[in-house]
Order: structure tokens, then C-alpha cells, then sequence
């Protein structure tokens, strides 16, 4: 790692000359009264402007059901003060499952998911909870082996991930009957007593690589409405059917893969963000009935400094984490200008660990995003947002961006901080191993 890249800011001022320094827009303000401030959603509001992304902890059953450990997750979360609850990806059909632990919505489990959800709204007097429903693609698992769907041969993506270039893709057919299996999946989220369902459409999942389907033939590739045409269809039968005032649909969208064209969506020839097709797409889907967005970019697959600025982690990253932090922060203000009657969730904050408060009342207060997420914060510290807001936050519990959450990720284990939350400990040291790393 760069000594240029080492975290050492400690102060708002401090931050803001490191930004400055860059030459990146990152907003600070010593006045975090903006993070209190309640965000109406239709007819939902919520008591803060705090979110929680969705963070998974492979921990469901064979089934796919939340398990004892989904369940204390999920109770640490919704007792931290946030007021707006974005549930793990969560599967949509069994093929699509990206292990065979992740969370899958199904008929036979949907009750389970239910007393889920009156628990967090129970803990957490009543903030909305959003399900996140997906389908992996190509990064496809569902018995702890890859078992790829892929939209189109990427030869960006193909070579990291070792996809046989005889792979056949995904056929027109398959993707007309996985709507279906979406509009199940949002009817069973409802049913669940969920506040939302998002249409997961980042870091390059299959709904995600569509987006980017330049090459592929068919109706599901191509120009703009074939490589849109899931996610457009898909979004505007959910919202006629079960989207009303008080059950949102949403997506979490990767606006730029930050890949080069033609296998990146939301970029140029050489990889630079454009959001010009990001901006025209949300436009469509908000007049379809699309409420929400949770703002990401990138994937964790192929470039994670992008999503999650780190100091340390699998590569030294091609940039200071601060520029990616700003890329994010500002990729939310310039859909927010260009999208109206959408709200805005942003990204990019755990990296700041105790600054993260001060650039979010900033954002906020500039009008730059309308909620301000946190990850692997809620991972580390699962009442950043009671403590954001009260002014009390403790640097000694805050996210570090070591990555070894994601390392559990990549294991196939269950996930969680085992640098704050003791439970993973043992679980780290079995998987990856490295106890002296974690204190």
C-alpha cells in the first residue's frame, strides 16, 4: 500500500485538505444535524436519513432461509438506530443462488422471512426494510461450485472469473420466464410484511450484465431497449401489480461498471463514468413506478476499489480510496440532477470510519443524495446511525475497510466483522487464517 493511501485523517479539516489536495469534491460539514432529518417515500417515511445496505452473511439454510445467525444479524442492525433497513441479496430462484447458503425466497420459507420482518420493524419502531432480489449469473454457486448463466462472453470478465468460452449464454426464453420468478419473488417480499422490493440491478449480477449486453443477440441484448428490457419490464409489472404507497419498488443499480465499452455499462471506450444511459434508464423506470434507488458502481469481482475504497486488500489499488469515495458521493448528486421524483440512497462512506458523519450531513445538506447508506460500518459497528446522530460515535468500533469480511465472502463462510464482532473470530481464523491480523 501507498504511503500516500494510508487512512490518517482524523479531523473534518484534515479531510477536507486531503480532498483538496486530490482535487475531488468531497463535501464535509461539522454540522451533522442533517443526518436526523426524516425522508418521505411515498407513504413511507422514515426517521432519519441512515440507511444500512444490504450486507450478506451466507448464513441460510439449504432452503434458503434466514438462520439463528441471519437472525442476530438482523436484530443488531435493526437495534442501531438507522431508519431505513436494505435486507441482503436474496435469491430469486435456486440456480441463481450464489452459494448455497445465501438467502433464497421461496413458498415453502416465506413465514420464516416474515418473522424476520416484524422483528426488525419491532426493534427498530417501524424504519421500512427493503428485500433485495437477485439472480447471481455468472457468479452462480448454488452448491458451493461455479455453475455460471451468463448474459454474453465478456472477455473482461470471463478471464477473471475462468469461464469456459464455450459456455453457452443465457437463452431469450430463460430470461422471459425469470420475470415471472422476479414478480413471484416481490409478491412473497410483500406477503412477508416487507416495505419494499429491489430489482437488483449492480455489480454484475445477470439483471446488472444485461445492462452491459452490447454483443449479445436477441432480444435481451444490443441496442438500449433490448439490453434494458429486463429490468425495464420487470420493474413496471412489479409496480403495477404489488407496488403501492406503502410498498416501494426500488433498485440498487451499478450506474458505471467502470469498464470500458462495450462490456461496461455506464462507461466510454476507455472506461471513464458516463451516466448518460443511467440517467435516461432511471428516468424510464421512475415513470414506471420506480420509487427508489440504492446508487453503487463497479463490482467487487473485478474492481472492488471502486465499490469499497480499502487500504489494504487483494491489489494496491490504482487510485487514493478518497477518489473513490468522491466518485461515488458525486455520481449520486449528478443522477439526482437528472432524475426527478426519485429518491436517492448514496454509497461510498464507510471508508471515512468517524468522518463518514461529517460527509454525510454534507452530502445531505447540499442535496447530493437524500439517505446516506453504510456497509461494512453495520457489519463493524451495528449502531453507527444512533451514534452518528447523538454525536457519540466511537472510533474504537468503527469500520477499518480491511476487506476481511469480504475475504468470508469469498471462502463460501458466513460473514461478518471479526475484527469488532468476536462471533467471526474463530470463523476468520479457520477460513483464512492470520489471528495476528486481526487486532
Amino acid at each position: 500500500m501507498s504511503a500516500n493511501y494510508k487512512y490518517t485523517y482524523r479531523t473534518a479539516d484534515d479531510l477536507r485538505a486531503a480532498a483538496d489536495a486530490l482535487g475531488v469534491k468531497i463535501p464535509v460539514s461539522d454540522d451533522t444535524s442533517p443526518l436526523s432529518k426524516s425522508v418521505k417515500i411515498r407513504g413511507i417515511t422514515t426517521k432519519n436519513s441512515l440507511a444500512v445496505h444490504p450486507m450478506e452473511g451466507f448464513d441460510g439454510d439449504a432452503n434458503g432461509a434466514p438462520s439463528e445467525l441471519t437472525t442476530r444479524r438482523y436484530e443488531r442492525f435493526s437495534g442501531g438506530g438507522a431508519g431505513l433497513f436494505w435486507f441482503e441479496a436474496t435469491a430469486v430462484v435456486r440456480e441463481g443462488r450464489s452459494s448455497a447458503h445465501q438467502l433464497w425466497i421461496n413458498d415453502e420459507n416465506v413465514d420464516d422471512y416474515a418473522r424476520l420482518v416484524d422483528m426488525m420493524h419491532e426493534r427498530s419502531d417501524g424504519a421500512p426494510v427493503i428485500c433485495q432480489l437477485t439472480h447471481s449469473g455468472r457468479f452462480s454457486k448454488p452448491e458451493n461450485v461455479p455453475a455460471p448463466i451468463i448474459a454474453y462472453h465478456n472477455p473482461v470478465m470471463n478471464e477473471r472469473m475462468a469461464v469456459d468460452p464455450a459456455l453457452p449464454v443465457v437463452t431469450d426464453d430463460y430470461l422471459d420466464r425469470l420475470k415471472d420468478s422476479y414478480l413471484h419473488a416481490v409478491y412473497l417480499a410483500k406477503r412477508a410484511g416487507f416495505d419494499g422490493a429491489d430489482i437488483k440491478s449492480c455489480h454484475r449480477y445477470l439483471m446488472s450484465e444485461l445492462l452491459s449486453a452490447y454483443t449479445r443477440e436477441g432480444r435481451y441484448g444490443g441496442d438500449f431497449e433490448g439490453r434494458t428490457r429486463l429490468l425495464r419490464e420487470t420493474v413496471k409489472a412489479a409496480a403495477e401489480i404489488y407496488g403501492d404507497d406503502k410498498f416501494l419498488i426500488c433498485t440498487r443499480m451499478s450506474v458505471s461498471d467502470c469498464i470500458p465499452r462495450p462490456y461496461g455499462f455506464g462507461t466510454d471506450e476507455e472506461g471513464n463514468v458516463d451516466l448518460s444511459e443511467a440517467i435516461e434508464l432511471l428516468n424510464i423506470l421512475v415513470s414506471s413506478g420506480l420509487s427508489l434507488l440504492n446508487l453503487s458502481m463497479g463490482t467487487p469481482y473485478y474492481n472492488p476499489h471502486i465499490n469499497r475504497p480499502y487500504d489494504s486488500g487483494g491489489y494496491e489499488p490504482p487510485e487514493s480510496p478518497l477518489s473513490g469515495v468522491a466518485r461515488m458521493i458525486n455520481s449520486a448528486a449528478e443522477i439526482k440532477r437528472g432524475v426527478e421524483g426519485l429518491t436517492v440512497v448514496g454509497t461510498g462512506y464507510s471508508y471515512l470510519r468517524a468522518l463518514g458523519a461529517n460527509a454525510a450531513a454534507g452530502a445531505l445538506s447540499e442535496g447530493m443524495t437524500d439517505i446516506v447508506g453504510f456497509g461494512r460500518m453495520a457489519f463493524a459497528y451495528p449502531d453507527f446511525a444512533r451514534d452518528m446522530i447523538n454525536g457519540c460515535f466511537d472510533p474504537k468500533k468503527t469500520c477499518l475497510g480491511c476487506g476481511k469480511c469480504v475475504q468470508l465472502m469469498r471462502r463460501l463462510t458466513t460473514a461478518g466483522c471479526p475484527v469488532r464482532d468476536k462471533m467471526y473470530t474463530p470463523i476468520y481464523v479457520d477460513a483464512c487464517g492470520g489471528k495476528e491480523d486481526l487486532f
